[in-house]
């Protein structure tokens, strides 16, 4: 924890204004979405690799509701009198080998995070699945990538709180290990976006990371410009759960519909 350094970058008060509120009508999409396609983005024209493993992590208030996990009196469970975090972490691979183009690294992205369950579900299932499931969760391999969106944090303190602007200092002991190289956390503050990368400098130069940093600013400004254009927009099939259909038919039904009227 010694050798940690922390490179902060941040989104313009407009555009974070658009990220939040008006780009999500292009893709039906969620913050996240945008975020994630970003951050693949900048990861391959890092490595050259389009696809990206990452761990995510989430507050874990979550619905707990888990097709396929049987846990007595789950979904009892009520969280709403609870006070702290049910912090959720779990590994997501995500793959843009089939997309370039905004719209469609968009849409890829969107459909692989739909696909996958609620955070809290791998934890749960690595401890209170049956042996065989716990075993295979067990195994693995942890990413070493860590991404995480805290989300408004100016909507939740209101306008009788705010961050105070003293340090607060170490919050880890120096002397404690890391379990992720990279460590990416967000938040909107002030009404800006703002991305700390904390890293080793003992593995990565500063430049490499500021480089990667601002390689995933700009990527998120160019998908937040794409979703603003008129020509942008489209639906993919996580919008129409009661229709079993992949992409190519979607596309081909919404186009013969649109060729009907």
């Amino acid at each position: 924890m010694a050798e940690v350094e922390t490179i902060t970058v941040s989104l313009g008060v407009t555009q974070t204004r658009s990220l939040l509120q008006t780009v999500h009508a292009a893709y039906q999409t969620q913050i996240s979405d945008l975020l994630l396609t970003a951050l693949a983005q900048a990861i391959e024209r890092w490595t050259g690799q389009p696809q990206l493993y990452v761990e995510l992590e989430g507050h874990g208030r979550d619905s707990l509701s888990i097709d396929g996990l049987s846990i007595d009196s789950l979904e009892s469970i009520d969280l709403s009198r609870t006070v702290g975090w049910f912090t959720t972490l779990f590994p997501v691979w995500l793959n843009l080998s089939s997309a370039s183009a905004p719209g469609a690294s968009i849409k890829t992205i969107k459909e692989q995070l739909r696909s996958i369950p609620p955070g809290f579900a791998f934890g749960l299932g690595r401890y209170l699945a049956d042996v065989e499931t716990q075993k295979q969760l067990r195994s693995i391999p942890r990413p070493t990538v860590r991404f995480n969106y805290l989300g408004q944090t100016d909507a939740v303190l209101g306008s009788q709180f705010g961050i105070a602007p003293e340090a607060i200092g170490a919050i880890r002991s120096p002397r404690g290990g890391r379990d992720v190289l990279l460590e990416i956390n967000g938040l909107v503050w002030s009404n800006q976006l703002h991305f700390n990368w904390s890293y080793s400098r003992a593995i990565h130069r500063k430049s490499t990371i500021e480089t990667l940093a601002n390689d995933f600013m700009t990527a998120l400004q160019t998908l937040i410009d794409h979703c603003l254009s008129p020509t942008a927009g489209g639906y993919t099939p996580s919008d129409f759960p009661l229709m079993a259909i992949d992409q190519a038919e979607l596309d081909i039904l919404l186009a013969d519909l649109e060729e009907a009227q």
